[in-house]
């Protein structure tokens, strides 16, 4: 670590005269008037900044700037309210409060099509892992719920991702990056071009090489003394593991992962297949470690998951008048997926593999009756196939949750939305809407909201968003329960309203949004260990944003503030669940979340080709997590340190705040040529434990990120 830190303070001192880029060329005020038609968060066309919901936009340019190593770490940097933890089946991502142990609870889409895992331990796991984001476009995200627009699990929110195409990114592109101390090594390639006239094609490949960083520049530790059962050893707590496991944010085994995407469209067709196969090495669970020997400590670093899906997906728009025209979808997806959860040697037959299979039918109807009125309404079909034997690892049998091996079954969701748009007033539009979806193993759901956009001057916009989303339960939940009570699961709902206040300036731009939430939770019930409505949640919060441009200097930040107002369990006997300790009497906050969230970013251009680019990122601590760890120390059982928070006394560090802060250099050689230089985690120089990251539920187990560099270089032919 000394000599890495040497390198690394040479480094930028020896650079930091090389600063500045051209990749913000329009003033707020000219984006803030761009009246560019989109369809995130509605079903009609609207312009972008009249969408009916709170939205984060990440374009490709952001995605250069940040150096962002994978999708979460984006996120992790340019949306307010989003942060991730670790979790063996991949690292677990949330919004506003709402996180999971499965990732079921948002929806990850890519060019409008949903691509989550849907039988179990799975969900918006696709995607996340690649260094390789450069066939990357846009990113919008949706800070809340959306059912309405796109269907059952969006109770926490949406991520949807716009790849390029050939329209957009002619010519050859190749990209290339390596990582130092997180190490890891890419490679991109692209190609676009129009084939006849008004058809274009889109051709790109992706590759990396991701070793990660080591137990040492990224130590594991706990925030009570380990114990060994099998052998007479203990670890102080907050001390570095003696052993290794898995290498931080590592591929599974050191595996390439890959990504592949061809696309061809024109005006009123678009058709695209791609293939990816990704991996990652996550760190077992919080309670395995006890049972670690001398002998057989190696074993875990096998532990993680891997995922592979093969996607084709074709898209027809029919004009049948300038006002009226139907898009036709029809899409099929092959997934495969696998979980090693413990060391071989340690538990044997708990791993997890297993394949399904999506075939995806829309129809959308897209009408605008008159200048004020637009109308959208459309019905969907998935049929899905699981429980075959996995493509990937060596498994010869599947293995799905709690049901018997080689189980196979199917789904289906038949489903039907509807949106109208209508300028009430000229500076009012309102937008009614909702769907209702029915799934084979489980009751109609509606999903109906109302939204109001007033523009009560030029520069301000009010917006008031109330909705009803919902979520099923994983497919294999879905089908056990059927098999075992021969009736319909329950199914999740969260009730939203939010408002939002935007004011754009010449110089800056200010939101304002309150939000409230009353969700009836569906989640893991440590007490029963079933999937299983867990009981009311009502929370609310704050966020605030501002962005300020003036000459070479751009400057945004956000702070998220959210609270758990009340938390009814269903059975009150139900002694272990994730959510929050606050039904047993301890603190009124949620287990697995951070009260508060700062984000800022600052750019620099100190010449038309050379740019300064900095983020910084804090998380203000966890009380909830404290308080979910003072009441199992209370519960005086001694299994549940290894399967809940726990602490010794005065080793509340795992809970504190973490800050984040990298920088850049972001160079313009020329016209084709790009050069970057990015630091990470540079706290973490001084303080390691301000870098550390927490594992889901078991916060007591944490890992410190490693302050790391990396170097990239772009050419366009």
């Amino acid at each position: 670590m000394y000599n890495f830190k040497k390198l690394l303070l040479f480094i930028l001192s020896s650079t930091s005269l090389l600063c500045g880029n051209t990749l913000l060329d329009l003033e707020l005020d000219d984006l803030a008037g761009i009246e560019v038609d989109s369809t995130a968060a509605t079903l009609t066309r609207t312009p972008q900044k009249k969408i009916p919901a709170s939205t984060t936009l990440i374009t490709q340019k952001d995605i250069v700037e940040s150096g962002a190593r994978n999708l979460d770490e984006l996120l992790d940097i340019y949306v307010p309210s989003f942060t991730y933890m670790y979790k063996i089946q991949g690292s677990q991502i949330g919004i506003r409060g709402i996180i999971s142990d499965r990732n079921n609870k948002l929806l990850l889409l890519l060019n409008g099509r949903v691509m989550n895992i849907k039988a179990g331990d799975g969900g918006a796991i696709t995607e996340r892992w690649f260094s390789t984001l450069g066939d990357i476009k846009k990113i919008t995200v949706i800070n809340g719920p959306g059912s309405a627009i796109y269907g059952s699990g969006a109770i926490a929110g949406v991520i949807s991702i716009e790849t390029f195409s050939g329209k957009d990114r002619e010519g050859i592109h190749v990209a290339t990056k390596a990582g130092y101390n997180e190490e890891f090594y890419n490679l991109e390639l692209s190609y676009g071009s129009e084939v006849t006239k008004n058809v274009f094609m889109y051709l790109y490949y992706g590759v990396d090489y991701y070793k990660g960083a080591s137990e040492n520049d990224a130590p594991h530790k706990f925030a009570f003394r380990l114990k060994g059962i099998n052998e007479n050893w203990s670890l102080p707590a907050d001390t570095n593991l003696p052993f290794n496991t898995t290498n931080d944010s590592a591929s599974r085994e050191n595996a390439f992962r890959h990504k592949l995407h061809f696309q061809l469209e024109n005006d009123n067709f678009t058709f695209w297949t791609r293939v990816t196969k990704s991996a990652q090495a996550t760190p077992t669970l919080q309670g395995i470690y006890p049972f670690v020997t001398s002998a057989n400590h190696s074993r875990l670093a096998d532990t993680g998951s891997e995922n592979q899906q093969i996607t084709v997906f074709g898209e027809y728009r029919q004009d049948i008048t300038k006002k009226l025209d139907l898009q036709y979808t029809l899409s099929y997806m092959r997934s495969d997926i696998l979980i090693n959860y413990y060391a071989k040697q340690i538990f044997e037959g708990a791993d997890r593999s297993w394949g399904e299979d999506n075939i995806m039918a829309k129809v959308l109807l897209h009408y605008d009756i008159s200048s004020r009125d637009k109308l959208a309404f459309g019905s969907e079909y998935n049929y899905n196939q699981f429980g075959r034997k996995a493509d990937i690892g060596n498994a010869d049998i599947s293995r799905i949750n709690n049901l018997a091996p080689n189980t196979e079954w199917n789904s289906n969701v038949l489903s039907f939305f509807g949106e109208y748009q209508t300028r009430v007033a000229n500076n009012l539009i309102l937008f009614a809407g909702g769907r209702v979806d029915k799934h084979k193993y489980s009751p109609w759901s509606l999903s109906p909201r109302v939204n109001f956009v007033y523009k009560f001057t030029p520069r301000d916009i009010l917006k008031f968003n109330l909705s009803r989303s919902i979520r099923y339960s994983d497919d294999a939940d879905l089908y056990a329960h059927e098999l075992k009570e021969d009736t319909y699961a329950d199914y999740e709902k969260i009730d939203t309203l939010e408002l939002q206040y935007s004011k754009y300036q010449k110089k800056i731009n200010f939101n304002c949004i309150l939000f409230a939430k009353n969700h009836d939770v569906v989640a893991y019930n440590g007490s029963t260990r079933l999937i299983e409505n867990i009981g009311n949640v009502k929370s609310y919060g704050v966020e605030l944003e501002l962005a300020y441009r003036f000459k070479k200097i751009s400057f945004f930040a956000s702070h998220t503030f959210t609270k758990l107002n009340s938390f009814n369990l269903k059975d009150k006997t139900t002694l272990k669940q994730n959510i929050s300790a606050s039904p047993k009497g301890y603190g009124n906050n949620l287990a697995n979340w951070n009260n508060h969230i700062t984000k800022m970013r600052l750019n620099y251009d100190f010449t038309s080709k050379l740019k300064w680019t900095n983020s910084l990122r804090i998380f203000w601590g966890m009380p909830g997590a404290v308080d979910m760890a003072n009441y199992n120390k209370d519960l005086n059982i001694r299994a549940i340190q290894y399967s809940m928070p726990y602490y010794d006394e005065n080793h509340t560090k795992a809970f504190e705040e973490s800050i984040f802060f990298n920088t850049a250099l972001i160079w313009n050689l020329n016209k084709k040529t790009l050069l970057t230089l990015h630091a990470y985690n540079l706290v973490g120089l001084f303080n390691e434990d301000l870098n550390k990251r927490n594992f889901f539920q078991r916060s007591s187990h944490y890992r410190d990120q490693a302050p790391s560099i990396a170097v990239g270089l772009k050419y366009k032919y």
